[in-house]
């Protein structure tokens, strides 16, 4: 799978859930990529850069569709993951029951393991 046809069908999944993520990952994909073989260009654009960034997103659902939400955005996460070397680490800001979501993703290119 390309990275056009993954933002494709994350994006296609992600956005009515999560609109930021959705946006962040096209970034990842189309925007920074995977890094050039080329050598000389700057800092984060050769293919063995470490490049990360930040996003953050607040997910009004019920409490009944939450789980359903998180569930969604993490099958999503998978799909990235095993056709891309980005992953995005995603931390839940505790909350109540009935009120919004926040989260914060980063999303980390790493030719290495986490």
């Amino acid at each position: 799978m390309t990275p056009y046809e993954l933002a494709k069908l994350i994006h296609m999944e992600l956005s009515p859930i999560a609109p930021r993520l959705s946006a962040a990952i096209n970034r990842a994909l189309v925007d920074i990529g995977e890094g050039s073989a080329l050598v000389g260009l700057g800092p984060g654009t050769h293919e063995n850069d470490n490049v990360s960034f930040q996003e953050s997103e607040t997910i009004n659902a019920k409490a009944s569709e939450a789980e359903g939400a998180l569930a969604k955005i993490h099958e999503m996460m998978w799909k990235l993951e095993e056709h891309s070397s980005w992953n995005v680490i995603i931390d839940k800001k505790p909350g109540n029951r009935g009120k919004p979501i926040e989260l914060l993703y980063t999303l980390v290119r790493m030719k290495g393991a986490l």
